[in-house]
Formats: structure tokens, sequence, C-alpha cells
């Protein structure tokens, strides 16, 4: 999550209007899930990796390559067992010596369907995720009506899991240098401590930071130094028109028969 945010504050889009962005995504992904054929979720797909490779100047860093390899490994593995699991006509058969796999027409296409929407789903989010920060999106959630106490929540959240993860940190540092993970049992003796004493120190963090903001005159309200952008009408004009172009293109693939699902 942190490297993810680390992301976001270098991304190309950063100034971009987080309720824009999260508008234009949401239009893909509607576009994607409800359309009919393979082509929408195709070009989803696309416009989401130029997308991310713009947000990310190209240059894609160890944690999007784990997050697209998990993602991909989970969804290969749902087509699989859906190609499997869908009745209709046998196209093709894998022996596998103790069993057979029998895979039809209609498990390949609902497969191939489903597993282009997920990555089309998945290429879209990852823009998202590496061009707003979470502060930006908290600010995102308030601009949309939702509730502040959930936005200051969830700010909160992410600025003081730092300082636990240094606390953290150090705490496993004193545990190597006293020999504290020598042997099972004294790795588990020392982990247990660290996570006692790691809940002591969140109330005590907790308790401090509280009196910390009264004294400061904390109004519950998400501080930055520079506000990012609100929705435009031209952010609202693209989502639209983008969701109604992808519409039609399904019209089209759907009358002509071109990559049905």
């Amino acid at each position: 999550m942190f490297e993810l945010d680390e992301l976001a504050y270098r991304s190309s889009a950063l100034k971009w209007s987080p309720s824009g962005k999260f508008l234009f995504v949401l239009a893909l992904l509607v576009a994607s899930l409800t359309a009919s054929t393979l082509m929408v979720p195709l070009v989803v797909l696309i416009i989401g990796v130029l997308l991310l490779g713009y947000s990310v100047r190209f240059r894609f860093p160890k944690v999007i390559g784990l997050i697209i390899l998990e993602g991909l490994g989970i969804i290969l593995i749902s087509g699989l067992v859906i190609a499997l699991a869908t009745p209709g006509t046998t196209v093709w058969t894998w022996d596998l010596l103790l069993f057979k796999l029998a895979f039809t027409d209609a498990g390949l296409s609902t497969a191939t369907l489903i597993t282009l929407r997920a990555l089309a789903g998945i290429s879209v989010m990852l823009f998202f995720s590496t061009s707003t920060p979470i502060p930006h999106f908290a600010d995102m959630l308030v601009r949309l009506r939702v509730p502040k106490e959930f936005a200051e929540l969830m700010v909160l959240v992410y600025r003081y899991s730092f300082m636990l993860l240094d606390e953290a940190g150090r705490m496993h540092l004193a545990a190597q240098c006293r020999l504290g993970f020598r042997g099972r049992m004294n790795t588990m003796r020392t982990y247990a401590k660290m996570m006692v004493g790691m809940f002591i120190r969140s109330i005590e963090t907790a308790e401090r930071s509280n009196v910390g903001m009264q004294c400061r005159n904390y109004q519950s309200s998400v501080g930055m130094l520079r506000q990012p952008k609100g929705m435009t009408l031209s952010w609202t004009a693209l989502s639209v028109a983008s969701f109604i172009l992808l519409y039609q293109l399904n019209e089209l693939c759907v009358s002509s028969g071109i990559l049905m699902g």
C-alpha cells in the first residue's frame, strides 16, 4: 500500500482531478462489465494499460509487477474452472493420465470474456491507485458527500500506520540483536512478545495523538498543502462520452457477430 502511495505522489497524473479520474474509471468498468462481446473489455484493457503506463512513466516497478502476476494467476485459475464447469459442446480434451479435462465451447467463450473483464478492471484500477494518493482519495470522498468521519478515519489509519511500521522494525531489529529468533520456540515467543508490545504501543500512540490533536484544535478535516482539483465539466463529458462510445461498440459487435463472448 505504501509503495503504491509513493508511486501516486510521483505519478504523471497526480494533478488530475481525483473525482474526474474516479468517474472516468467507473465509466470504463461499467462499460466493460455490462458488455456481451470481447471487443469492449479488450478496448478497456488497452486504455487501462496505456493510462497505467503514463501514470508510472512506463517504468513499471516491482510492486506493480507483483500485483499483476498475483491477479493474473487468480484470474487464470478462475477462468480454467469456469471453462471446465460450464456445460456445452466439447471442443477440446486434455488427457492427464489420471483424469481428463474437457473444454466446451460455451465454457471457453465465457472464461475468455470473464478473464478479459478482470484484466481490464485491474488495469484501470491500478491506474487510479497509482495516480491518487490516500489524502486525495479522502478529499474526493468528502466532496462526494461521504460521511466526514469515514474519510478522517481512513487518513488517520494511513498516516499512523507508518509510525507503527517503524516501531515494529525497531522491535524486530532489537530482537535480532538479542538472538530472539534463534530456534523455533524462541522465535514464536519473540513474535508473541512483539505483538503484545505493538498492541500496547498502539494504544499509547493513540492516547498521545488524541491529546496532541485536541491541543491543536483539530477540526476533523483532511489537511493538505495543495488542495486537489474537483470535478469539472470536461471530466463528466469525457466519462459519459466514453461509456456511450463503448456501449455503441458493443451493440455494433453484437449486430455483426464480431468477438462474441
